[in-house]
């Protein structure tokens, strides 16, 4: 009994490890620090996590070479939130997700299309998340009020893959407007608390 146990639970840790596809709506799930392989991507997408630990959680990206690119996660304690990888095109084709980790976490790679849509003016979340919405025309303004403590930082992405522009960079509660770039279809909100956004 116990050798069939050992066994089911090395089929388990191999199948964590083993290489899938980056936008195949699978779930995996772990405890403390690990490395996800994933077939090499090098398109944008999407990233759903959750950490219940008490300490820190950091993820980022691993190119093909075995060298970190980007930093999605790093924060203390218990997270939930959705982050864009390749979002700026400036890394190469992701290999690999490593994950810090004191405690259980989740993990969950999305395509682009299943982002939170932003379709009424006016949206509200909670930490991280990525918006879609279809892409603006003209002279637009974007309103933003954010209730935690700590970074609050917003960027827009007329084309996902490639840079994206800042339109708010601001630490603790905030409240402040400013243009919409024509063309946006993706944002992408880091937040630590409550936050609100309204086009116009």
């Amino acid at each position: 009994m116990l050798l069939r146990s050992l066994t089911v639970l090395a089929l388990a840790f191999v199948t964590l490890l083993a290489p899938s596809a980056a936008h195949a709506d699978k779930t995996y799930s772990g405890f403390g620090d690990q490395v996800l392989r994933i077939r090499p991507a090098k398109s944008a997408g999407l990233l759903t996590l959750k950490h219940t630990g008490e300490s820190n959680f950091i993820v980022t990206t691993v190119n093909s070479s075995g060298k970190q690119e980007e930093l999605l996660v790093n924060e203390i304690g218990p997270y939930k939130g959705t982050v864009l990888y390749n979002g700026d095109g400036t890394t190469k084709s992701i290999a690999a997700i490593q994950i810090k980790a004191d405690g259980a976490w989740s993990a969950v790679f999305k395509p682009l299309s299943k982002a939170r849509c932003w379709c009424s003016a006016t949206i509200r979340g909670t930490g991280d998340q990525v918006l879609k919405l279809s892409p603006t025309r003209g002279l637009r303004t974007v309103t933003a009020t954010h209730s935690g403590e700590s970074n609050f930082i917003v960027h827009s992405h007329t084309r996902p893959g490639r840079w994206g522009d800042l339109l708010f960079n601001e630490i603790g509660t905030y409240r402040g407007k400013t243009l919409l770039p024509a063309g946006t279809r993706l944002v992408v909100v880091k937040a630590d608390g409550s936050w609100t956004l309204k086009r116009r």
